[in-house]
């Protein structure tokens, strides 16, 4: 009896099985690193906006600031002045 030739299906599917496992154990490692990476993007994102917002703040802390400062600078002007303010009575 001739001998059957081979089927070379499975032959090339035992050969494929090996680069498979390779590609899904790097596939693994790439899903872990971009992880990793989610998790650092993640805290950089928020201490750029805790940064962001204080400084926001903080500009507008300065701008009352500056603002009361200047409404005190008036009013030592107009208690230094020589003249007497014109909403109060003359001295008799």
């Amino acid at each position: 009896m001739a001998k059957e030739p081979e089927n070379i299906t499975p032959v090339i599917l035992r050969e494929i099985r090996p680069k498979q496992d390779d590609l899904a154990e790097g596939f693994k490692r790439v899903e872990a690193w971009l992880g990793n990476v989610e998790k650092q993007l993640s805290s950089l994102s928020k201490a750029v906006t805790y940064s962001l917002g204080q400084s926001t703040e903080t500009q507008l802390r300065q701008v009352e600031q500056e603002a009361r400062i200047d409404e005190l600078f008036d009013k030592l002007e107009q208690l230094l002045s020589p003249t007497p303010p014109s909403d109060s009575p003359s001295p008799p």
